[in-house]
């Protein structure tokens, strides 16, 4: 067999010397010698000069390859050619001014997108190729531009995602067709949003949640397409405004109960009903039943159920000391300021930063919604605007806790044959205690349904319905409903969603947190993009 066919780089390529230098093999090769003109495409076989290049190949047997490649410099045959002089182009081996081969590129390209930087790095080198994280980070970014321009597309689904939840986001853009991701935006701007449109005028379908900002900015940027309002986010809204309506049926503020009071009677009220808990499961396993049974009739973890009936009586609990990080460490100084009227929980943060919290907000305002909704429940004179009933929500009829509003939203969007038989006693428990919670109910099972059938004609006489029902919170759902309508009719009508939009963000927070939050949106584009 031929040297020059069997340790040729490559086609176009010709080897002439091969040898074991050190630790790498060493091949001399040239090119084919001849040419077309970069500028005017003139062939040419006029030789000027030559110029050697050394580029990395893939390694053989573990060692290095380096080839020395004879580069020549042809004449250009057309004279009134601005270019006189240029190199022979081998752009099916190796790129101009690159000093790795092509396969070695796309070698590094796929094992940056793949593992990221360092890994890739990691991995190479045991491949027997050099490349530093740097090094294969630059060139993954280099042909994201290029993989998202080349894209022609016509359906696409556009959300939001977060770089700091709460502070910043961005934007994801996938083609809903090719199930792939397309572009990432580093910014929630329905300014930008818009021109990224412009710039693909193909599309005509933007499936998108219920954010008003990509509303606008497929009205501004893409006129002609159909938006699609996602199916899932109808239905997360929906039970986001139960969840809020239910908030306000809080129990009335007692009057000269301070916040540690409070507490205290909370941590009062679960203890008994542990103790309650604690003497069925004994009862019933006294009387014979299984610690099986005993789960299914109480709706109890299996664990529990296994440590109770080892014991005789119940022990009582410990309570974990309160850190820097738990408002609760900082009771007595919040509860003061309360009573002073001090309700703004930016500036409560603001004071126990200075006292030495190390907790983030969120903490500090859920730790603070319970004795504001409490204060409005009881009002000041009247003069706090309520749209829901006083009535406190019932307590769980098989373990005794309160209900939050988050379960009980959950439970009034869920169908009946979805529901265990614990969740069926409390939604029966919520319907009694609540005529808002079974109205609400009701109108949720019939949005579900016109969901899922699809029946455009349905839309209209359920937004009546929502409008006439007297609730506050199924009022403002149907209000902002109909200003969306179109793209809620488009969503009963098309197959269109953004369910794998949503995938695609799981999978970007997987690698945004992977590289440890120091990767920018540059790289994190380019690692979305698929090679």
């Amino acid at each position: 067999m031929r040297k020059d066919r069997l340790l040729a780089p490559m086609p176009g390529i010709t080897a002439s010397e091969v040898a074991y230098v050190g630790t790498a093999w060493v091949v001399k090769a040239s090119g084919p010698g001849h040419g077309s003109c970069p500028v005017c495409s003139t062939p040419s076989s006029a030789r000027h000069s030559s110029y050697l290049r050394t580029l990395q190949d893939l390694p053989l047997q573990g060692a290095a390859v380096v080839i020395h490649l004879r580069v020549t410099r042809l004449r250009c045959r057309n004279g009134s050619c601005a270019r006189q002089i240029f190199a022979e182009r081998l752009s099916g081996a190796v790129a101009p001014f690159l000093r790795r081969t092509r396969r070695v590129l796309d070698l590094v390209r796929l094992m940056g997108h793949a593992a990221g930087g360092r890994p890739a790095e990691r991995i190479l080198s045991h491949l027997g190729i050099a490349a530093s994280d740097d090094t294969v980070v630059r060139h993954l970014k280099r042909g994201s531009a290029d993989r998202a321009a080349a894209n022609t597309l016509r359906v696409i689904g556009i959300d939001d995602w977060s770089w700091r939840k709460g502070q910043t986001y961005g934007t994801i853009v996938v083609d809903l067709e090719k199930r792939m991701v397309v572009d990432v935006l580093p910014d929630r701007s329905a300014v930008k949003v818009a021109e990224w449109l412009r710039e693909h005028p193909s599309v005509e379908i933007v499936g998108r949640d219920r954010h008003g900002l990509y509303a606008d900015a497929a009205r501004s940027g893409a006129p002609r397409a159909r938006q699609v309002a996602d199916r899932f986010h109808l239905l997360q809204n929906l039970r986001e405004r139960i969840e809020q309506q239910l908030g306000r049926l809080g129990r009335p503020l007692r009057l000269g109960a301070s916040a540690a009071a409070e507490a205290e009677d909370t941590r009062t009220g679960l203890h008994s009903v542990r103790e309650r808990l604690f003497a069925k499961v004994r009862a019933l396993y006294d009387a014979g039943r299984s610690a099986a049974a005993i789960t299914r009739e109480l709706g109890l973890s299996r664990k529990r159920v296994d440590r109770w009936i080892k014991l005789e009586a119940l022990p009582p609990r410990n309570a974990m000391a309160t850190t820097t990080s738990s408002p609760g460490h900082y009771l007595e100084h919040l509860t003061r300021r309360w009573q002073e009227g001090c309700t703004v929980v930016k500036q409560l943060f603001a004071e126990l930063k200075r006292l030495g919290y190390t907790g983030c907000y969120t903490h500090l305002a859920r730790f603070i919604a319970g004795w504001r909704r409490r204060h409005e429940g009881h009002g000041s004179g009247g003069a706090k605007r309520c749209h829901g009933s006083q009535a406190a929500l019932p307590r769980d009829p098989t373990t005794g806790r309160p209900i939050s509003p988050l379960t009980a939203a959950a439970l009034c969007i869920k169908p009946r044959p979805l529901l265990t038989a614990r969740q069926s006693a409390t939604v029966d428990a919520l319907k009694v205690a609540s005529p808002e919670f079974a109205t609400m109910r009701h109108l949720a099972m019939r949005f579900r349904g016109i969901l899922r059938g699809g029946d455009v004609e349905k839309l209209d006489g359920w937004l009546d319905d929502a409008r006439r029902s007297g609730v506050y919170g199924m009022q403002r759902f149907a209000r902002r409903l109909k200003r969306d309508r179109d793209a809620v009719r488009n969503a009963l009508t098309t197959r269109w969603s953004n369910g794998q939009t949503e995938g695609q963000i799981n999978r970007m927070k997987m690698l945004k947190r992977a590289m440890y939050g120091r990767a920018g949106a540059e790289l994190l584009r380019a690692r979305m993009i698929p090679l």
